[in-house]
């Protein structure tokens, strides 16, 4: 599980916590159990009608009306019925209670917040309001107060984990990972078998790119899962930290064992982006016809297309398979022409099947971009050459030369394109250099073999 996997889990959670916690309190207030809330209690014994104010007993009659109501999620009828209730007693703390826990299963969170607010107002012990209002911030974004009813709460109980999983989220969301991690280590001392923190851990080591040290609360969580259908996206996460390491063998291994384990069914993005990483984690380990099969999956599951296209056209150019590499590489290009890495594939791959045209064009693009000057020099010069374009051969050559690509080969060929120009000074003193400075015994005897023809 990566660290956008963990987001959208902690997502879901707290969308739902709300509504949860919510639910608690309207239990709670049915039975009885929180502070300041007598008139809510759940038993069959009321008080005399002649012993409360009217306005306290008409409350109270809406109240339960209310209470049935939410319970049977009518919550339009409960609502009308609480309005009510509060415009005949405003001052108990409980009346807001259930409203505001009304209000946070329609959403209305705002109005929630208020209501969870002057409850605590009226009743400041309610202390238990601190932990749903803090997650009803949540909901709306509102980190800092979420933060400040979350500290509230772990005032009273440090060992409250869903108040410490909630505030990890935030710290996620605001990069603010060194808190994360605190509060992680905090959840792993209350429950030192619980895998999911082993995970949250490994999540949030992996987004400060400390991959090492995910892996091992990945392979942590490995070891504390129950559920061996529970270890696929451990497997990927541990796959996509090996892959950002550049561990590439481990990188296949893991991302293997996550595809194993997926169904047809899986999230496609995933499935998409293990096959892409295993695949350039293929070229790597120079296994081209691994990494075809695996970008061509990519693509088939739409993920990064084009991407995987120039990955595969790698691959393709790395076997000599020129016309698709060509291909692919064109695919690329064509969605993003200025973007300059596949250019010089492809005017290696358009030089290699003999389409000069097209290989003078790419080349030419690297030398004005910048890139890749030597190779690209080199092989102009010979294209010149072999077309008796004597003077850009001296030239380009040259520059390959100067750049120390092949050198040897540079002023070799150079010599010769000297003596086709009849520069015969020129191309002996090539030859004479080049059988000082090359190790290749055949490279020297033709450098000698020319000297003693121009002698």
């Amino acid at each position: 599980m990566n660290i956008s996997t963990i987001k959208d889990v902690l997502k879901k959670r707290k969308q739902v916590l709300a509504l949860i916690l919510a639910i608690i309190v309207m239990l709670s207030i049915v039975l009885g159990y929180l502070p300041g809330t007598y008139m809510f209690s759940n038993n069959k014994v009321t008080k005399d009608p002649a012993d409360e104010s009217t306005a306290t007993h008409n409350a109270n009659i809406l109240l339960a009306s209310s209470k049935e109501k939410f319970l049977n999620r009518d919550f339009q009828g409960a609502l009308d019925d609480i309005n009510k209730a509060i415009d005949l007693k405003d001052d108990i703390a409980g009346l807001y209670l259930l409203r505001g826990s009304i209000f946070a299963n329609i959403k209305k969170y705002d109005l929630s917040i208020q209501d969870y607010t002057h409850a605590l107002t009226l009743t400041p012990a309610l202390t238990d309001i601190y932990e749903i209002r803090g997650h009803l911030y949540n909901e709306k974004k509102d980190y800092v107060n979420a933060l400040t009813d979350y500290d509230k709460v772990l005032q009273y109980n440090p060992s409250n984990g869903e108040v410490l999983l909630a505030r990890v989220n935030i710290f996620i969301n605001q990069e603010q990972y060194e808190y994360a991690l605190k509060d992680v280590n905090t959840l792993l001392e209350l429950e030192p078998e619980n895998s999911t923190f082993y995970s949250l851990a490994g999540d949030v080591y992996s987004a400060m790119g400390y991959y090492d040290k995910a892996v091992d609360y990945y392979s942590s969580t490995l070891e504390h899962l129950s559920d061996p259908a529970d270890r696929k996206n451990v497997y990927l996460a541990i796959g996509s930290c090996s892959f950002n390491m550049e561990q590439y063998e481990n990188a296949v291994e893991y991302y293997s064992k996550y595809l194993e384990s997926t169904s047809n069914n899986e999230e496609e993005v995933d499935k998409g982006k293990a096959c892409f990483n295993r695949g350039v984690s293929y070229i790597q380990l120079s296994k081209y016809e691994e990494a075809v099969n695996d970008l061509t999956l990519a693509i088939e599951l739409a993920y990064q297309p084009e991407l995987s296209a120039f990955q595969r056209g790698l691959a393709y150019y790395m076997m000599e398979r020129y016309e698709e590499a060509i291909s692919d590489l064109e695919n690329y290009t064509s969605t993003y022409p200025e973007n300059s890495d596949p250019w010089i594939y492809l005017a290696l791959s358009f030089y290699n099947i003999e389409d000069y045209d097209s290989a003078i064009t790419y080349f030419e693009k690297c030398i004005n971009a910048n890139i890749m000057l030597g190779e690209s020099n080199y092989y102009l010069a010979t294209i010149c050459l072999n077309r008796q374009q004597f003077k850009k051969a001296v030239e380009h050559y040259t520059a390959s030369a100067d750049l120390d690509y092949q050198t040897d080969y540079s002023i070799y060929n150079r010599g010769v394109a000297y003596l086709n120009l009849n520069k015969k000074e020129q191309a002996k003193k090539d030859f004479q250099q080049v059988v000082k400075i090359t190790k290749n015994t055949t490279l020297k005897k033709h450098a000698k073999d020319a000297i003693s023809k121009l002698s």
